[in-house]
């Protein structure tokens, strides 16, 4: 597809792998479908990770419906991985992606609903938001009295080492992401680890030989409802080995910044050369019709059915399991949406007569 069309029964926004895999069902179902992405080609997020970013998930948990990921099963790929696949995912399926597409406002429109985007607007029976959970960079707010002659980086921004001036390197924030890159910088530089006060359950990748998520699949915890409470688990975590073997230090959760220093809630202060914050992202729905958003301006939805006839979800963290934001089990959920957005197209089409012969 190479215009936007003026009318589309389905309009996913959001080309990754929610996007995607959401896009698949509806053709398998037959349901006319575009979907708009904003990066110039599909798979640019993962594209713009750091270099050395691998999944947790090993390639036999990591592929999208009726695609599954090349390579052996126990290998866990690497982003540029990912991005190929995206993009040979989209052209073996065909799927209808208009890249360079953002969604400007997405509006009610009498039965459906108005996209706006720089390039003209479209109408949609339907909707299917799958922008994902990596939207604007967050930083907390004592990031501010950090002083300015201190670089800094955020996990969006960096890419490999060799960006990271010499010193001491303080990664704030010891989720997934957190780690792995202190891991990756502990080889060239002095790095301190900031852990928050919840502690990440850690995996393992492999138990008994096989991968953890085979296990967390056979016992039914990815199907499950998750408590939005609960941290995440922190997978195949090498922090604890390099802090061990001298080549890393922790300290507790910063929650100041004075000058050139930061300060962990038990009052040690840390004096870093550079401060990378790996601390997560927001998400902006002001584009929402403000009818699906609360109060706090978040999308009002039940498991990822919104509260305007039509709207739905993919992707969001925690939406319906664990597995809702991940490349390997996002899939579960499209299919689900798909199901829903294929009945309620098929019940539009299919009018009760009435004792005249005329649509009731």
């Amino acid at each position: 597809m190479n215009a936007l069309p003026a009318a589309v029964p389905v309009a996913v926004v959001g080309g990754g792998q929610s996007g995607l895999a959401a896009a698949y069902h509806l053709r398998q179902a037959g349901v006319g479908c575009v979907v708009l992405d904003a990066g110039s080609e599909v798979g640019e997020t993962w594209e713009r990770r750091w270099d050395s970013l691998r999944l947790f998930t090993s390639a036999q948990f990591s592929g999208l419906p009726g695609l599954p990921f090349p390579g052996a099963g126990a290998h866990y790929p690497g982003k540029d991985e990912v991005v190929a696949y995206l993009r040979d995912y989209a052209e073996r399926f065909d799927i209808p992606v208009l890249t360079d597409h953002r969604v400007l406002s997405l509006r009610r429109d009498g039965d459906g609903y108005l996209l706006t985007t720089a390039h003209g607007d479209c109408r949609a029976e339907q909707v299917v938001i799958a922008t994902g959970p990596f939207g604007t960079p967050r930083l907390p707010e004592f990031a501010a009295g950090l002083s300015a002659d201190v670089p800094t980086l955020h996990t969006s921004e960096y890419r490999t080492p060799g960006q990271v001036p010499p010193g001491t390197v303080v990664v704030v924030g010891d989720g997934n992401s957190g780690r792995q890159i202190a891991a990756e910088l502990s080889a060239s530089h002095s790095v301190v680890l900031s852990c928050s006060d919840k502690v990440s359950p850690p995996l393992p990748q492999t138990v008994v030989g096989r991968d953890m998520f085979w296990w967390m699949s056979v016992i039914g915890v990815m199907s499950l409802p998750v408590n939005m409470q609960a941290p995440d688990p922190v997978v195949g975590d090498r922090v604890p080995e390099l802090v061990a073997a001298g080549e890393m230090r922790t300290v507790g959760r910063i929650t100041a910044a004075e000058g050139a220093e930061l300060v962990t809630a038990d009052g040690e202060r840390v004096k870093p050369s550079t401060v990378i914050w790996a601390t997560g992202y927001r998400t902006d729905w002001s584009w929402l019709d403000p009818a699906m958003l609360d109060e706090d301006g978040q999308p009002l939805h039940t498991e990822g059915t919104g509260v305007l006839p039509g709207s739905h979800y993919l992707g969001l963290y925690r939406m319906r399991t664990r597995g809702s934001a991940l490349i390997g089990f996002v899939g579960r959920d499209a299919e689900r949406t798909a199901a829903a957005i294929t009945a309620a197209a098929r019940s539009t089409t299919t009018a009760t007569p009435t004792a005249e012969g005329e649509p009731s």
